[in-house]
């Protein structure tokens, strides 16, 4: 016989707690808020803390920002673009890192209001994951538009130039220039699904998670939990490297000119 306990398994929707006017205020909303206040609080103690002569924990942090900034530069190429992209890339991996872990602190989901859980992991919720995704893959246009401008962003998608210098050439070179005009129509189409593929991977993998722990610690309560939360752990860091890793080379691909990428 299975060492059982009830364990229900969690809705794909989160759960509303209350409503300020016609806004929503999800259980994932209030992980994701009281995250952010426990990382401001830590960023404050962080600063004030930091001395000349610097203590273990100061040492510890400097690595950790060293180490970020190396797995940044090795995606991008480029050291300066990576020292400006670690805010960034460091606050998605905190966010949606810790957000991956947080649900796995014993007790905290099971903190309920009128029945309802509090508290739910932030990632677990494709409205947040979603939102992240795109607000990402919105600011990688952004920084090509600065970078290329305006026509010269545009020009990746709608190659008309290459079409009509294409045919200037020759009939050949022209039907090329062609195939190139629908890949560029064709680039539309990935930018899209850049963002549902950033925000599916990282909600199917912990909801997935989260049905399994469900499913497993109802049927092996007993032998299940260590190893279970071991691979939990380890699986929500692999995910926030993931995403932080992808977007960091999509901020790449976008603002790199042909002349940096040879060089």
């Amino acid at each position: 016989m299975f060492f059982q306990v009830p364990s229900g398994q969690p809705e794909v929707q989160p759960e509303i707690i209350f409503s300020l006017g016609n806004l929503p205020i999800t259980n994932a909303m209030l992980m994701g808020i009281f995250m952010t206040l426990i990382f401001g609080i830590f960023v404050i103690y962080i600063n004030k803390s930091f001395k000349l002569v610097p203590s273990k924990f100061q040492i510890a942090v400097e690595m950790l920002v060293t180490g970020f900034v190396g797995l940044i530069q090795q995606i991008t190429g480029n050291r300066k673009m990576a020292e400006q992209l670690l805010p960034l890339i460091g606050a998605l991996f905190l966010f949606l890192g810790f957000g991956n872990l947080f649900g796995l602190i014993p007790g905290l989901t099971a903190i309920t209001y009128e029945g309802v859980s509090l508290f739910r992991t932030p990632t677990n919720d494709f409205n947040m994951t979603f939102s992240i995704a795109l607000a990402m893959v919105i600011l990688t246009q952004v920084a090509s538009i600065r970078a290329w401008g305006v026509f010269g962003h545009l020009g990746k998608f709608f190659k008309f130039k290459d079409l009509y210098l294409g045919f200037k050439k020759g009939l050949g070179p022209g039907f090329l220039a062609i195939i190139d005009f629908l890949i560029g129509l064709l680039d539309i189409v990935s930018e899209v699904a850049k963002v549902v593929s950033l925000s599916l991977r990282l909600f199917g993998n912990m909801y997935a998670g989260d049905v399994l722990a469900a499913i497993l610690l109802g049927a092996f309560a007993f032998i299940i939990p260590s190893p279970w939360l071991a691979m939990n752990l380890l699986v929500g860091v692999l995910q926030a490297m993931v995403f932080g890793s992808l977007t960091a080379a999509y901020y790449t691909l976008a603002v790199e000119k042909p002349e940096e990428a040879t060089a």
